[in-house]
């Protein structure tokens, strides 16, 4: 379902010149760049955006529309592909325990975290 989505995106993304593999290295550069200065990923938006642009100006100087492009292709991958499925994960067991309001309330988490996900991507 996704597949030609995800070439179309690519097809889109490459005008830029960015590819995978340049993502994949920025992404592994960013992660290096993090554990010398003994950083975790950041979990917000705002905070993820800020320490990827301190990032891009300690490595690259100002970030360009590549730059940009790159950052939002990593923040996917690192919130939809790990983030996002880690609290969905906590988010079910909490489930199993959980009645009433409190499973309303636990339930709501993954939308918020997929919400702040999309303000990621949106910039803001």
């Amino acid at each position: 379902m996704f597949g030609r989505g995800l070439d179309w995106a690519w097809s889109v993304v490459g005008r830029f010149g960015v590819t995978p593999e340049k993502v994949e290295k920025t992404k592994m550069e960013f992660l290096a760049w993090l554990a010398e200065r003994n950083m975790d990923v950041p979990q917000d938006p705002h905070g993820f955006l800020e320490t990827f642009r301190a990032f891009r100006e300690d490595t690259a100087g100002a970030m360009s529309v590549t730059d940009w492009i790159l950052g939002l292709i990593i923040a996917a991958i690192l919130g939809v592909g790990v983030a996002l499925p880690i609290v969905i994960d906590v988010v079910n067991t909490a489930l199993e325990n959980a009645t009433g309001i409190t499973a309303t309330v636990i339930g709501v988490i993954p939308v918020a975290v997929a919400i702040s996900l999309l303000l990621v991507f949106l910039g803001r």
